[in-house]
């Protein structure tokens, strides 16, 4: 098992990151869940944030029946106060910062998420168990962990899909974003979202006055997940992703370009689950080599949530059916967004 939960929550984004052990970082209990929630807290924001976005090119809706199928790609960026958190010995049970007093709870340090840099910081797991009536300490040092920053060179969270929308009745669009369950023996995904856009301009006296201007409501809903299976009968890690974004869409649509806006609100909520049996093996000087198991009730059950509100401002350019088309979205993780498009309208 030598992929880090960061993968699991990434592979959607087409990240990979570097080894270690799941086992190993279980073995710090309840303090694992407390160092992956501030430690993934940017992957699940910048996720939830793309999956609001891409939706829209233009607020006019296809005639009926008319269609569109699109490609699109989203970047994320992740601000700085996102790429590193405090680690605080007092807000972990038996973890702290080599070099300290375990019972110093002030005593802190600066370490990177997973979209920060790296670290040369080294941390300490401590603990007194009671084991066929004896006690032992268990303690051992690692390495903190770096962010993807170092490698990828870059700090955004990236994600890509496809999507096709129909025209309907009554000036009104349906979109939908599928993706049938596809990966490996050990990893698997899927997506479903669907958006709804309507034409409000229709009903306003002013509408017939200008030809070239659309304004509609939109509203978009997005469901990811996600499973890794580590190898042994009942252990996954499973992430769901949800999220919802509801705008007033306009845009000026001339033959060649059209430029468009958007502003609305943009909410998620994410979770991250580890269920099944793990043990872990240390050995102890004297005695050799002992395996336990590790408490299920301390396996990790990260939750994010977002809500911000989006402005959106972009331009398409319009070669007869095809159409590429670009956008920057103003939010807690500022966006920019890219497509093409085969429209028939």
């Amino acid at each position: 098992m030598k992929k880090l939960i960061l993968s699991i929550a990434l592979i959607s984004c087409a990240f990979t990151s570097k080894a270690q052990d799941i086992e190993d970082f279980l073995v710090l209990g309840e303090d694992a869940g407390t160092m992956l929630q501030s430690y993934m807290d940017p992957a699940f924001k910048g996720t939830m944030y793309n999956l609001n976005n891409g939706w829209y090119r233009t607020a006019k809706p296809h005639k009926l029946l008319g269609f569109d199928i699109t490609l699109n790609a989203t970047l994320s960026s992740v601000p700085n106060k996102d790429k590193n958190f405090t680690f605080r010995n007092g807000d972990y049970n038996n973890v702290y910062i080599k070099g300290t007093d375990a019972s110093d709870a002030n005593a802190s340090t600066v370490l990177p998420t997973s979209f920060g840099g790296s670290t040369n910081q080294t941390l300490v797991y401590e603990e007194e168990v009671s084991f066929l009536g004896l006690s032992e300490t268990r303690k051992y040092e690692f390495d903190a962990l770096n962010g993807l920053t170092e490698e990828s060179g870059f700090d955004q969270v990236p994600l890509a899909m496809i999507q096709a929308g129909i025209g309907l009745p009554f000036k009104t669009d349906v979109t939908f974003r599928f993706v049938p369950e596809v990966g490996s023996d050990s990893f698997k995904t899927d997506l479903f979202g669907i958006g709804i856009k309507h034409n409000i301009l229709q009903y306003l006296p002013i509408a017939k006055r200008i030809p070239l201007v659309d304004i509609s409501l939109f509203g978009g809903y997005t469901k990811l997940n996600s499973q890794y299976l580590p190898g042994e009968e009942g252990q996954s890690i499973d992430m769901e992703v949800k999220t919802f974004t509801g705008q007033l869409l306009g845009s000026v649509d001339l033959k060649i370009v059209n430029f468009f806006v958007g502003v609305g609100y943009s909410t998620g909520e994410s979770s991250l689950v580890v269920k099944g049996d793990y043990e872990f093996e240390y050995e102890i000087e004297g005695i050799g080599v002992q395996s336990r198991e590790i408490d299920p009730e301390t396996l990790p059950h990260l939750k994010n949530d977002v809500s911000n509100f989006m402005t959106t401002a972009g331009m398409s350019l319009n070669l007869a059916f095809f159409k590429i088309y670009g956008s920057y979205t103003l939010q807690e993780y500022n966006a920019v967004n890219a497509g093409i498009s085969f429209s028939f309208r």
